[in-house]
Protein backbone atom coordinates (compact mmCIF):
# COMPACT_ATOMS: atom_id res chain seq x y z
CA UNK A 1 0.00 0.00 0.00
CA UNK A 2 1.32 3.43 -1.08
CA UNK A 3 1.25 6.26 1.08
CA UNK A 4 -1.15 9.04 0.34
CA UNK A 5 -0.55 12.46 -0.64
CA UNK A 6 -2.40 13.07 2.78
CA UNK A 7 -0.19 11.05 4.54
CA UNK A 8 2.87 12.29 2.64
CA UNK A 9 2.42 15.68 3.90
CA UNK A 10 1.78 15.09 7.11
CA UNK A 11 5.24 13.47 7.76
CA UNK A 12 6.64 16.50 5.85
CA UNK A 13 5.22 18.58 8.32
CA UNK A 14 6.29 16.45 10.86
CA UNK A 15 9.49 16.02 9.94
CA UNK A 16 9.64 20.32 10.04
CA UNK A 17 8.41 20.02 13.51
CA UNK A 18 10.86 17.69 14.61
CA UNK A 19 13.86 19.55 12.74
CA UNK A 20 13.41 22.72 15.24
CA UNK A 21 12.46 20.58 17.82
CA UNK A 22 15.85 19.21 17.49
CA UNK A 23 17.79 22.21 16.58
CA UNK A 24 16.20 23.70 19.76
CA UNK A 25 17.30 20.57 22.03
CA UNK A 26 21.09 20.23 20.41
CA UNK A 27 21.80 24.12 20.67
CA UNK A 28 20.47 25.31 24.41
CA UNK A 29 23.32 25.37 26.61
CA UNK A 30 21.69 23.25 28.95
CA UNK A 31 19.27 20.03 27.17
CA UNK A 32 16.78 19.02 29.86
CA UNK A 33 17.11 14.93 30.63
CA UNK A 34 14.95 13.46 28.63
CA UNK A 35 16.29 9.37 30.09
CA UNK A 36 17.69 8.28 32.98
CA UNK A 37 21.12 9.03 32.34
CA UNK A 38 23.78 6.40 31.52
CA UNK A 39 26.89 6.62 29.97
CA UNK A 40 26.18 6.41 26.44
CA UNK A 41 22.55 7.61 27.03
CA UNK A 42 23.11 11.28 24.67
CA UNK A 43 24.78 8.86 21.70
CA UNK A 44 21.67 7.01 21.67
CA UNK A 45 19.62 9.80 21.83
CA UNK A 46 21.45 10.89 18.66
CA UNK A 47 21.04 7.67 17.10
CA UNK A 48 17.22 7.55 17.29
CA UNK A 49 16.72 11.26 16.44
CA UNK A 50 18.26 11.04 13.33
CA UNK A 51 16.73 7.74 12.29
CA UNK A 52 13.43 8.92 13.22
CA UNK A 53 14.53 12.42 11.00
CA UNK A 54 15.89 9.51 8.51
CA UNK A 55 12.25 7.82 8.46
CA UNK A 56 10.21 11.30 8.16
CA UNK A 57 12.39 12.64 5.18
CA UNK A 58 11.43 9.36 3.44
CA UNK A 59 7.65 9.10 3.82
CA UNK A 60 7.25 12.69 3.11
CA UNK A 61 8.49 12.55 -0.76
CA UNK A 62 7.18 8.19 -1.19
CA UNK A 63 7.69 8.94 -4.87
CA UNK A 64 11.58 9.18 -4.57
CA UNK A 65 13.71 6.49 -3.30
CA UNK A 66 16.01 6.77 0.13
CA UNK A 67 18.53 8.29 -1.95
CA UNK A 68 21.67 11.38 -1.39
CA UNK A 69 18.62 13.48 -1.36
CA UNK A 70 17.34 12.90 1.33
CA UNK A 71 20.37 11.45 3.20
CA UNK A 72 23.14 14.18 2.90
CA UNK A 73 21.19 16.89 3.87
CA UNK A 74 20.61 15.34 6.92
CA UNK A 75 23.82 14.23 7.48
CA UNK A 76 24.88 17.74 6.92
CA UNK A 77 22.22 18.85 9.49
CA UNK A 78 24.00 16.72 11.90
CA UNK A 79 27.52 18.28 11.30
CA UNK A 80 26.34 21.60 11.05
CA UNK A 81 24.82 21.38 14.73
CA UNK A 82 27.78 19.71 16.01
CA UNK A 83 30.00 22.51 14.72
CA UNK A 84 27.40 25.21 15.82
CA UNK A 85 27.78 23.22 19.53
CA UNK A 86 31.21 24.39 20.03
CA UNK A 87 29.54 27.62 20.22
CA UNK A 88 27.28 27.10 22.79
CA UNK A 89 28.07 27.70 26.35
CA UNK A 90 28.04 24.42 28.04
CA UNK A 91 28.35 22.53 24.69
CA UNK A 92 30.99 20.70 22.37
CA UNK A 93 31.79 19.63 19.07
CA UNK A 94 31.70 15.92 19.11
CA UNK A 95 32.72 13.50 16.13
CA UNK A 96 31.07 10.61 18.48
CA UNK A 97 27.86 12.47 18.16
CA UNK A 98 28.02 12.95 14.74
CA UNK A 99 28.65 9.54 13.95
CA UNK A 100 25.39 8.18 16.30
CA UNK A 101 23.93 10.89 14.06
CA UNK A 102 25.11 8.94 10.82
CA UNK A 103 24.50 5.91 12.70
CA UNK A 104 20.96 6.41 13.16
CA UNK A 105 20.40 7.51 9.23
CA UNK A 106 22.46 3.93 8.23
CA UNK A 107 20.08 2.40 10.11
CA UNK A 108 16.99 3.34 8.97
CA UNK A 109 18.15 2.86 5.28
CA UNK A 110 19.18 -0.92 6.15
CA UNK A 111 17.01 -2.32 9.14
CA UNK A 112 13.50 0.03 9.26
CA UNK A 113 12.91 0.64 5.24
CA UNK A 114 13.07 -2.46 4.43
CA UNK A 115 10.61 -3.60 7.31
CA UNK A 116 8.57 -0.77 6.33
CA UNK A 117 8.52 -2.54 2.69
CA UNK A 118 7.74 -5.73 3.76
CA UNK A 119 4.92 -4.70 5.85
CA UNK A 120 4.10 -2.82 2.57
CA UNK A 121 4.01 0.89 4.65
CA UNK A 122 6.55 1.86 2.54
Amino acid sequence: MALSNCNAMGARLLLGLALMITSYMLLIPQPPQLVPEFEQSDKLLHLLDFLVLAALADLGWPRRGFDSVKYVPLALYGAATELLQHFVPGRSTSGWDLLADLTGIALYALLLMPLLRRWELR
